[in-house]
């Protein structure tokens, strides 16, 4: 039997496609623009999972939540939006939401969350694996070996673990996925970017705080530990944390307790804690930066996510999974990669990692004109293997028309020219924004632009 869907969204483009995405991974999925069409459709054919946009012409989504929970056989509910902010994220959970997913998303990553919401119950496409990890693509034995791994640490009471890796090469996804195969995958699976927030702003993040706390502080607020109780919650960029986090934060770990800012009471909680890194802590630690009780208490258990220059012919079938993401996403005929392009993928290394590959294949799409993608619709360095191009060249029979190579050399000497000045800096926006001669607000949009995240330059 197919697992029902209800999607309510007001953006007709975004609904359609989500809508054809999961029809084709075996859905039965029906749609609404507005939370009075979407009732209406809830009442009368029960779903099994609400997607539920948190923003509608004609009310709240967390109004509408509180109507669907009253429903006989109440739907699980997935709050999508386009604000993404933590304190909107406690307020879905704490409304009843499963989960809360910030656009834009990964499909994979919705598959993991529909997966652990017990909705996929269909015979799998990819062999006998879960739902959860055919979201992580890749047949290599270095990713074999790690997908036996999360299946296996997600079945054990195991309350810490340390996944590392380089940027860019999956490591929420695997959070998500021993979560979504854990005996919590009822429970939430809340995410805290470490490095995003000031250290007081972390703080009131992870543990909350009480009613007049501190001068804006109007009202108890509930931490991403609390809403989190029962489930997981990832710590990302974990080597990031500032030193009163770090001891704030092993205390919770030893204790199983939190005390909300500007509290006296101790909150017991039953938090699964991930903790996921970029960076050498070992190294952190003999530089005096990272806490040695901490790094011992968090990797209680550690998996290792390998860089994708390791991962041998993954990076093909990830070209290839992206490739169909986004037509499935534009509504478009699949354009395949063509022998050129898979050559020059297999032979580039991928600095930036599977976030790289994904933003080269979106560019590909974008600017290629083709029936199928070719080497030149790729990033200038990716198919010039790594090598600065000297001269312009195509494979096929006839050149492009002189405006389209223009502005393919244009953005290929922007994208060098933004990564080299990142480069130059160590990844800090403002210092290169600042060498380049340009608004940093100009800078930010042209690295969104060409796909390029500072994250992946800060280490070197």
């Amino acid at each position: 039997m197919r697992s029902r869907v209800l999607i309510i969204d007001d953006e007709h483009n975004f609904r359609e496609f989500l809508s054809e995405a999961l029809e084709a991974e075996g859905y039965d999925v029906s749609l609404a623009g507005t939370a009075r069409a979407g009732l209406a459709l809830a009442e009368r054919d029960p779903p099994e999972i609400v997607l539920l946009d948190q923003n509608l012409p004609d009310g709240n989504g967390l109004d509408l939540l509180a109507r669907l929970r009253t429903l006989p056989a109440e739907p699980v509910v997935i709050v999508i939006t386009a604000y993404a902010a933590y304190s909107k994220a406690v307020e879905a959970v704490k409304a009843g939401a499963h989960h809360y997913l910030a656009k834009p998303f990964e499909f994979s990553e919705l598959l993991g969350i529909l997966s652990a919401a017990g909705a996929a119950d269909r015979p799998s496409p990819h062999g006998d694996d879960p739902p959860a990890l055919r979201a992580i693509v890749g047949e290599s034995p270095r990713m074999r070996e790690l997908k036996e791994e999360v299946l296996r640490i997600a079945r054990r009471p195991v309350m810490t673990v340390l996944v590392r890796g380089e940027s860019g090469t999956g490591k929420e996804l695997v959070a998500r996925a021993i979560h979504a195969l854990s005996d919590r995958a009822e429970r939430r699976f809340l995410a805290v970017n470490c490095a995003a927030l000031a250290d007081t702003l972390l703080m009131n993040e992870l543990f909350g705080h009480e009613r007049g706390a501190y001068t804006d502080a109007r009202e108890q607020k509930e931490g991403v530990f609390e809403a989190a109780n029962g489930g997981t919650l990832l710590l990302d960029e974990i080597g990031e944390l500032a030193p009163h986090s770090q001891a704030a934060l092993l205390r919770v770990l030893e204790h199983r307790t939190i005390m909300r800012v500007g509290g006296t009471r101790e909150i017991p909680v039953d938090v699964r804690v991930i903790a996921a890194t970029n960076c050498d802590l070992q190294e952190r630690i003999a530089q005096g930066q990272f806490r040695a009780d901490l790094y011992y208490r968090l990797s209680a258990v550690e998996l290792e996510v390998p860089p994708l220059r390791e991962r041998g012919d993954d990076v093909l079938l990830l070209a290839e999974h992206f490739a169909r993401t986004l037509a499935r996403r534009y509504g478009t005929p699949a354009r395949p990669l063509s022998a050129s392009a898979l050559e020059a993928i297999r032979r580039y290394h991928w600095p930036g990692n599977v976030r790289e590959l994904k933003n080269a294949i979106e560019r590909a799409y974008a600017i290629g004109t083709g029936t199928e993608i070719v080497a030149e619709d790729l990033p200038a360095e990716v198919w010039a293997g790594g090598r600065r191009a000297s001269a312009p060249r195509w494979d096929g029979a006839r050149m492009p028309p002189f405006r389209d190579a223009k502005q393919r050399a244009m953005d290929e000497f922007e994208n060098r020219y933004l990564r080299e000045a990142l480069r130059r800096t160590g990844g800090n926006v403002t210092r290169a924004a600042e060498e380049a001669e340009l608004l940093r607000q100009v800078f930010q949009r042209l690295l969104r632009r060409h796909g390029i995240d500072p994250e992946d330059y800060r280490a070197s």
